[in-house]
């Protein structure tokens, strides 16, 4: 595997239980609720926030993915075996990754646990020390620019 580059845009995603995880590294995708989707969504990877659901190794970001691309999916379709779901008409990003890997070492978040997005890079996610040192300064827009960062949807 190619070792990321320091400058590629990494966003930091919450995985809220350990089955979610499970499902990303079995079905390569992650979804997310197009309602909830952070503003500028635009990344070369997806770094995955693990909260207390996940117990001995709550409250940090251990693996991280490559996204290959997006797509507007109901939930339903995503998920058919939860059709009476209360959000199984709801519009999801579907976000095709591809293989997790671990990080040479986790990021913990010592006092910030409750996290939804964070966009970094991946150079800020190798040196941090904790959570909160993943907040970058804001970057001019021709860096991060708009949109998916060059990925197709459909």
């Amino acid at each position: 595997m190619i070792e990321p580059d320091n400058d590629a845009r990494v966003l930091v995603v919450i995985v809220p239980q350990p089955r979610d995880l499970a499902l990303a590294h079995n079905a390569g995708w992650y979804r997310l609720p197009l309602a909830h989707a952070p503003p500028r969504l635009a990344a070369d990877y997806l770094a995955f926030y693990q909260p207390a659901s996940f117990g001995a190794e709550r409250w940090q970001i251990r693996h991280y993915a490559a996204i290959i691309r997006y797509q507007i999916v109901r939930r339903h379709e995503l998920l058919p075996e939860e059709p009476t779901h209360p959000r199984a008409n709801e519009w999801y990003y579907r976000i095709d990754i591809g293989p997790i890997c671990d990080l040479d070492r986790p990021v913990p978040a010592a006092r910030l646990r409750r996290i939804t997005f964070i966009a970094t890079t991946f150079g800020q996610l190798r040196r941090a020390i904790d959570v909160t040192d993943l907040f970058v300064p804001p970057t001019p827009p021709d860096v991060w620019g708009s949109g998916l960062a060059g990925k197709s949807i459909r």
